[in-house]
């Protein structure tokens, strides 16, 4: 293509050429071409970064982030030990932060290992510095944002320096024989460590001497045991173990202590007894006596004398150990073996008890098999009984009579004229006091046979003890603050009767627990009051020996008009004798009320004791 240009000459003499545009006229162009360009919505270029144009006139651009991120890292202390927490801060002006990640390593070490990855603020996580020796460490923190840049904290130095513990392995609370000891030794930070196993009395002084269990004088690791032979030891006594932590005069010693473990090597004894001869169903029972860690059941069994294996009557737990045979069952030409075996917490097993009886149902015979000799009978109760016939001559009828003790025979009720025998006995118009029943079958002959007579209690009186209950705040087998003991009352009492001006509100009052040794004969440890509550029996030892331990407590008081019942709840207060022990047994409360405490009426409430409801548990 050939540009067509023109001249024209001046006056000056010079020659100007037309057709050729000068660059003013070229740049001014420009100019307009680009305003006309966006405002077309098509852009070339950005000030921030590179972007193309479209002819569809689509835009498609975003801002670059050119900065890192900012991070530090807070120190968690010069020196550190179990776990802390660890934290960072991050930020970035650009595209923002994606996640932090903080790490440790050793000091001098190149080897970092990651606590955690935190994506959100505040970056934190905890450092578990229990597993690691102790030393120099370092820490640092690495944020990465958005688009990919990473940047990492000025490292931050600590050291680790956790404290030694030793924790010994739960032993229990009533053992014998063989027993394995064992604990757990933490934080010794790579340090070498050796534990002794020891005990001692549990009422000894603080400035006695410990004795070394034989063999685990010096057991090294983390995880010390030994066998402790007891074979000898029968006291109440606490076990320690002491670990010392590194080597020198100077190393540290750290340890931990079980206090009253009864170390039990006596058997229990035991005796048993029934009727002789045995007729018709008889009552085999038996009296367990350990005066160490207390007894956990009784088994009774019975075989004819000429078998070896004896057949499983009953397992027995609290009192009374005793439970019905019904010889009628039996072969009336053999006599039989009874055979009682006491089992205590310990594990110790009594030599069986063994007695012969003869079997005599060759005549007829009747027994009441409930209620029992020495039962507390109130309201309604239900008489039952079982018999053996002669064969000609089967059973027709069975009375029960009752009487006051020597008083005169009454029929309680009709006749029962077929098995089971029994009858409903109403007791609630009758004095309180000592009774007596008897059953009289009457044969299809006429012929009539009176069973054995039956002594129990009617207690119908307006007030009287109705139950007792105990509950743990802690459940640690001894008492401690927060326990308590509830008493349940079957009638309406005077509260003043149980501490002089009381209402009821919340009021102070000292509960004493005693060792069953002290001033007394019983084979139970006890709780005494210093307001009118009477005596309560446990069937646990929850005292050491010989001792008594005063704990403040306070009680209050509620009624159920429904129920016609008034319950008083003790709570004890703070103990800090050490004169308490743990109780591991289980067995049920006995609590015979006092005779001070009376109705608004002035009736004295009953002295018959009451026998905890509900399955037999540990107390406290």
């Amino acid at each position: 293509m050939t540009q067509q240009t023109t001249s024209r000459h001046r006056a000056d003499g010079r020659t100007r050429v037309l057709g050729r545009p000068s660059l003013r006229v070229l740049g001014t162009a420009l100019a307009v071409l680009v305003v006309v360009m966006v405002t077309a919505g098509t852009t070339w270029f950005s000030g921030a970064s590179f972007t193309s144009g479209s002819h569809t006139l689509a835009r498609v651009g975003a801002a670059a982030d050119y900065h890192p991120p900012r991070v530090s890292l807070t120190s968690p202390g010069a020196t550190v030990q179990g776990s802390v927490q660890v934290q960072a801060v991050a930020s970035d002006t650009g595209s923002g932060v994606a996640r932090v990640v903080i790490e440790y390593a050793a000091a001098g070490s190149a080897a970092w290992t990651a606590l955690c990855t935190d994506p959100t603020a505040p970056y934190a996580c905890a450092w578990d510095t229990t597993g690691l020796a102790d030393g120099d460490y370092q820490l640092r923190a690495t944020a990465t944002d958005l688009v990919g840049s990473t940047a990492t904290s000025v490292v931050v130095p600590t050291r680790v320096a956790n404290p030694a513990t030793v924790e010994l392995a739960t032993i229990a609370d009533a053992v014998r024989g063989t027993v394995t000891l064992a604990a757990t030794v933490t934080g010794a930070g790579g340090r070498s460590t050796s534990s002794a196993f020891q005990y001692r009395a549990a009422d000894a002084l603080p400035t006695d001497g410990w004795t070394t269990v034989a063999g685990c004088g010096a057991v090294t690791g983390p995880s010390p045991s030994c066998l402790w032979a007891t074979a000898g030891l029968t006291d109440v006594v606490d076990v320690r173990v002491v670990t010392t932590v590194g080597t020198g005069t100077a190393a540290p010693r750290v340890e931990d202590v079980q206090p009253d473990v009864s170390v039990d090597n006596v058997m229990p004894t035991v005796t048993v007894d029934a009727p002789s001869p045995m007729r018709g169903t008889v009552q085999v029972s038996a009296v367990p006596v350990d005066e160490e860690s207390g007894t956990e059941r009784v088994e009774l069994s019975y075989k004819p004398e000429t078998s070896s294996t004896y057949t499983p009557l009953c397992t027995v737990r609290t009192e009374p150990y005793r439970c019905a045979l019904n010889t009628g069952t039996l072969n009336g030409l053999l006599r039989y073996d009874l055979r009682a075996v006491a089992y205590d917490a310990a594990g110790n097993v009594s030599a069986p008890a063994v007695v012969r009886r003869a079997i005599d149902n060759g005549l007829a015979s009747v027994t009441i098999t409930s209620p029992l000799g020495g039962d507390l009978v109130r309201g309604t109760t239900t008489i039952t009984a079982d018999h053996t016939a002669l064969l000609d001559a089967p059973a027709r009828s069975v009375r029960f009579d009752a009487r006051p003790a020597g008083g005169t025979w009454t029929a309680v009720c009709p006749a029962d004229e077929a098995a089971p025998w029994s009858c409903t006995w109403a007791t609630a118009s009758l004095a309180s006091g000592t009774w007596e029943l008897r059953a009289v079958m009457t044969d299809v002959l006429g012929r009539t046979v009176t069973s054995p007579t039956v002594t129990v209690t009617i207690d119908n009186n307006p007030l009287k003890a109705l139950d007792v209950q105990a509950s743990s705040g802690s459940s640690s087998g001894r008492a401690s603050a927060g326990d308590t003991l509830t008493f349940v009352y079957q009638g309406q009492l005077n509260l003043a009767t149980v501490k002089a001006g009381w209402t009821g509100a919340s009021t102070p009052l000292t509960v004493t627990l005693r060792d069953k040794a002290v001033a007394t004969a019983t084979v139970s440890d006890r709780a005494t009051f210093d307001v009118n509550l009477g005596t309560v029996l446990f069937a646990q030892n929850y005292v050491k020996a010989n001792k008594s331990v005063p704990i403040g407590a306070t009680m209050v008081a509620s009624t159920n008009p429904t129920a016609g019942t008034t319950t008083i709840t003790v709570t004890l207060g703070a103990v800090s004798s050490g004169d308490l022990r743990s109780a591991s047994a289980t067995g049920t409360m006995r609590w015979t009320p006092s005779t001070a405490v009376k109705t608004p009426g002035d009736i004295a409430c009953s002295p018959t004791t009451a026998v905890e409801s509900g399955a037999g548990d540990r107390e406290f």
